[in-house]
């Protein structure tokens, strides 16, 4: 299940005040469970933070962050979250937050602590489920604010298109087959719009890669990163099957996790992505923005 709060003027995710992404990987194990921080977006008047969680435990997750969240700098200054979406399944939960207020531009390092994350239990005869806190946590992520740049050229992409895989195993995303979060924390900006790559997860047979487009929250239309072409292909030649898996979208911003099968085979050195055919609204070319945005992303040297 999904939802999403409409954005305000106070929480504009949008191009014109954005300030750039940050590259997380940071990764906290507690317990059957697992958090994630994909990605650390700086605007005018905040934070945008994307958080993965990932379970062994069966059934949905919930989280609460007004109860289960504390986030403090290296000097002790503490921010406050709103949910700006969030998307729930057996086993995982998504949610991007709205963090207030902006981080000044001096600070180097953002603290996280989450807890009570609850997997919701079925009851017989169709009833509401029965909550539940996992144990493991709380779990601990510490974002670095000046981290390494992860920027290589994209790998020459190779001829035709990717060629057919088998079928991987359901869910997309989980514990199970968890292998590490690569980051990323690209953007690129053409036409007043800003696309960009947060990170890249690794799981035995796929990876996931998590996208955003921003564009104005007084536009008419809001890009559709969803809808978007994105191609994906490595240094040793091999293309990868693109499929969106999850998504949401307000005004001026949508976001998307797009899944890359096979897995990447270990060496492969860099990772090109081209988004394309990027949707600003209805479907015509008119309301497409014109061009590409190609990214190089480093893979680890295993």
């Amino acid at each position: 299940m999904a939802t999403t709060a409409p954005p305000t003027r106070e929480h504009l995710r949008e191009a014109t005040g954005f300030g750039g992404v940050i590259p997380c990987g940071s990764v906290a194990h507690g317990g059957d469970t697992m958090v994630a921080a994909l990605g650390l977006e700086h605007h005018a008047g905040g934070s945008v933070l994307s958080l993965l969680m990932l379970s062994a435990a069966p059934g949905l997750l919930e989280w609460n962050p007004s109860l289960g969240l504390v986030m403090t700098d290296e000097r002790g200054d503490r921010y406050d979250a709103q949910v700006l979406s969030s998307s729930s399944g057996l086993g995982q939960l998504s949610t991007t937050l709205w963090i207030a207020p902006a981080l000044p531009l001096e600070t180097r390092r953002l603290e996280v602590v989450i807890d009570g994350v609850e997997r919701i239990n079925p009851t017989r005869g169709g009833g509401p489920g029965v909550a539940r806190v996992l144990s493991g946590g709380p779990w601990n992520l510490v974002i670095d604010l000046v981290p390494e740049r992860t920027v290589v050229e994209p790998p020459p992409e190779p001829p035709g298109v990717a060629g057919s895989t088998e079928a991987g195993s359901v869910p997309i995303r989980a514990h199970g087959v968890f292998i590490d979060v690569i980051p990323v924390g690209q953007a690129r900006i053409s036409e007043g719009v800003a696309v960009c790559v947060l990170a890249l997860e690794r799981y035995w047979d796929r990876s996931v890669v998590t996208l955003v487009a921003l564009g104005s929250v007084d536009a008419s239309h809001t890009p559709a990163i969803g809808r978007a072409q994105v191609d994906a292909w490595d240094a040793e030649g091999h293309r990868y099957r693109v499929t969106p898996v999850q998504g949401a979208s307000r005004g001026g911003w949508s976001e998307v996790a797009v899944e890359l099968v096979p897995a990447i085979p270990p060496g492969s050195g860099a990772l090109g992505l081209r988004v394309s055919d990027l949707p600003t609204g209805g479907g015509s070319s008119r309301d497409r923005v014109a061009g590409s945005f190609t990214f190089g992303v480093r893979l680890p040297s295993e």
